[in-house]
């Protein structure tokens, strides 16, 4: 049947196909275009000499491990235990690494463009710099680093499996990660002068105005970190303890901030002074501000996708499944 058949026309029908048996290499050959027609990531598995074309025509090729060498050749991935839940994990893995990355970058892009702004908008207002440049050192080397490192390395998430295959041809920085990085930096560039404006009511920069500043930049950073864990769940869906890399950057970075802030050895280096408990909590209370921002944002985008699933799930109720022989 599929040799009476035009591309066109196996296209149409091959989406709701199950099984197709009786074979040959030109069949597969036909079903592979048909699905990758309709835009879909096609994995092909195969152990023969006759399955190499088949292999290398596939987005996937799955060579088995007791196959022929002209078979492995051809193929991106090697089962070499021949054991198919081998496949299951490594698009696990595939997937967590991928969605690591955008975690990782979507931090460090919206910090380093948080202090390079906040930096520009003052010089371009003509006012002091709101912090010093051993506070953008430490932002940018011990601050930036850990959290951003540990977010590299946040667990798998079971239900990553079950979205659908992303396009090769997608970016890591692409336009949703642009438009969440520009919100949470203007969240954390408003935040942190509206706290420098209104300690500096004088018109001088005391050490007090560039601790107030610094630790609100810090606070930000943060919860910045906590909401870049994943780019759909929102905090109170993931497990707050499965990352304990993160956790330890966290921690390590509060304590050192509090160092830099309460060690008189530490205040002479980096010009700071000792704030009270109210402004502590005041500065983690604006900080979290971002979280916030970033959980809406979230909110909006799992609606959008649940819509749409819906929408999709309506249009293919009338599909039936055909046999090809």
């Amino acid at each position: 049947m599929i040799d009476n058949m035009t591309e066109e026309g196996l296209s149409d029908v091959i989406n709701s196909v199950s099984i197709i048996y009786r074979s040959t290499p030109r069949h597969k050959m036909k079903v592979i275009k048909a699905l990758q027609a309709n835009g879909l990531t096609v994995a092909m598995t195969g152990d023969g000499v006759n399955d190499a074309v088949a292999l290398k025509c596939a987005d996937i090729g799955i060579a088995m491990g007791k196959g022929t060498d002209v078979c492995k050749e051809a193929a991106e991935m090697v089962l070499a235990n021949d054991d198919m839940t081998a496949v299951l994990e490594a698009v696990q893995e595939g997937k967590n690494i991928f969605l690591n990355i955008k975690n990782f970058v979507r931090f460090q892009l919206s910090t380093s463009v948080s202090a390079l702004m906040m930096i520009a908008l003052t010089t371009f207002w003509n006012i002091p710099s709101p912090l010093n440049p051993m506070q953008i050192l430490w932002i940018n080397i011990i601050m930036d680093g850990p959290p951003a490192q540990s977010l590299g390395v946040e667990p798998m998430d079971s239900s990553s499996v079950r979205s659908p295959p992303r396009s090769p041809k997608k970016q890591v920085v692409d336009l949703g990660m642009l438009v969440r990085v520009c919100l949470s930096a203007s969240v954390i560039i408003t935040g942190t002068l509206w706290v420098y404006k209104n300690e500096m009511v004088d018109g001088q920069v005391t050490a007090r105005d560039t601790t107030m500043t610094f630790t609100c930049f810090i606070f930000f950073d943060m919860f910045n970190a906590l909401s870049c864990r994943s780019l759909t769940k929102s905090v109170l869906q993931i497990n707050l303890l499965g990352n304990t890399t993160f956790l330890i950057a966290i921690s390590a970075s509060i304590l050192a901030l509090f160092g830099l802030i309460y060690v008189p050895f530490l205040q002479a280096i980096f010009q700071t002074e000792a704030l009270n408990f109210e402004d502590i909590c005041m500065l983690a209370a604006l900080g979290s501000s971002v979280l916030l921002a970033d959980e809406c944002c979230k909110l909006f985008i799992r609606n959008f996708a649940d819509s749409d699933r819906n929408i999709k799930d309506c249009n293919s109720d009338g599909s039936s499944e055909k046999l090809l022989p």
